[in-house]
């Protein structure tokens, strides 16, 4: 794919360029080694960089072994601020560090190449090099999704259910308010006892805004909390504090192990599709105006957790941060989560994305049996009306995500 903002691009002069480079990379590692805090959110940019660069080396390298020529391999997009030449690819870096590309030429038949190249473009290759070629990137992100569940699960342990210890306690919340804190077990409310998480929404049932005493073991010695539960929802009686649990832990085998990294990808893949589904849907795209609208109620205050809302990647440095904590397995299982998604989202079958090139490469292939013509290429100037209209689609959701992460970072 061709850098979108290439045409407005201009090169940065080879000391300027050096100059950004070097304070770029002092600033990163001022942060990590300055601030403390900083370190999970650098990671996590720093792993959502190096999983987009592995997607397009999945082209790059298909591609070459097809015999494809590979003209670019960038960082970034924009003006470019450095670069070098190795044979016949440019590789370099881009002022605007918002993922990368890799730049295969004849892509499409609107596409001008000189004569000499046009047995090396993406168009003149066969059906299985083409269909290889464009599924590489999600093939990598797949398989990397696949690694980084499995040794999150084989060194962290597998996951065997909620216990009765506090992971998180939402800001403003009444467990907040009363001084529950994170790491604390709950041992009874309202003097029922609590065996296990599910007691703890048993033990509020009715007692919303009604004054409750939590006992809680912290440090190996109890303490006695009082708190008033808030409703959980408008239209109930039933309270909440706020609080979230920890979900315990089970060593297991390699091939333990490697089922479960499947079964999340199964069951993480479902709900993604789900999710993405929904959002495309008429239903999913009114609910998501009314994040502007007023209409939606800020998260309540016994939710403890992130938005189900599509976010930007400040929403993900910052939810993925608060969900990470100083637990580097969940950096990697999050770094998994993102790969994931990546995979799925860009297997959807329309233009730009990596599915839209794939049905492309599936149509012409059928058209050209039925028809008996092997060099049958589409149209693209037929294209170009749904790829723009999915380009707007990306491009809007992509900063209104990003305003909505901002306001909420503020508020």
């Amino acid at each position: 794919m061709k850098d979108p903002l290439e045409e407005a691009s201009e090169e940065v002069a080879p000391p300027t360029a050096a100059i950004i480079g070097v304070a770029f990379v002092v600033g990163l590692v001022g942060l990590f080694v300055l601030q403390p805090g900083a370190r999970i959110p650098l990671l996590i940019v720093l792993g959502l960089v190096g999983m987009v660069m592995l997607h397009e080396a999945g082209h790059f390298v298909t591609a070459r072994r097809a015999g494809m020529k590979v003209t670019e391999f960038f960082v970034g997009f924009g003006p470019r601020v450095w670069s070098f030449r190795r044979g016949e690819t440019e590789y370099g870096v881009k002022a605007i560090p918002a993922g990368g590309y890799v730049r295969i030429i004849g892509m499409h038949n609107l596409e001008k190449v000189d004569a000499d190249d046009e047995d090396r473009t993406f168009r003149s290759k066969p059906f299985r090099f083409r269909f290889v070629v464009v599924l590489a990137g999600i093939t990598v992100n797949l398989m990397l999704a696949f690694g980084l569940f499995f040794v999150t699960i084989l060194g962290d342990g597998r996951a065997t259910g909620p216990t009765t210890t506090i992971s998180g306690v939402t800001e403003g919340s009444p467990a907040d308010e009363a001084g529950i804190r994170v790491g604390d077990r709950v041992l009874t409310i309202a003097g029922e006892p609590i065996d296990e998480w599910d007691n703890v929404s048993e033990a509020l049932v009715g007692r919303a805004d009604e004054p409750t005493t939590v006992v809680l073991e912290r440090d190996r010695r109890e303490i006695v909390l009082d708190t008033v539960p808030a409703a959980r929802t408008e239209d109930t009686t039933n309270g909440c504090l706020g609080i979230g649990p920890t979900v315990g832990t089970e060593n297991v085998g390699v091939g333990t192990a490697g089922r479960e990294a499947a079964r999340t990808m199964v069951v993480g893949g479902r709900d993604t599709a789900v999710a993405i589904g929904r959002l495309v849907s008429p239903a999913g795209v009114s609910e998501y105006s009314r994040n502007f609208s007023g209409e939606i109620e800020r998260e309540s205050p016994c939710v403890s957790g992130g938005s189900d809302r599509p976010v930007s990647i400040i929403g993900i440095v910052s939810f993925g941060s608060d969900a990470v904590g100083d637990n580097l397995w969940h950096l990697v299982f999050l770094l998994g989560a993102i790969n994931l998604l990546l995979a799925l989202f860009n297997l959807i079958p329309l233009l730009p994305f990596d599915g839209g090139h794939a049905a492309i490469a599936l149509y012409e292939t059928v058209i050209g049996k039925i028809t008996r013509r092997d060099d049958y290429r589409a149209d693209f100037r037929k294209m170009i009306p749904v790829s723009a209209v999915v380009l707007i689609f990306l491009l809007t959701l992509a900063v209104s995500a990003a305003v909505l992460d901002v306001r909420d970072l503020a508020n």
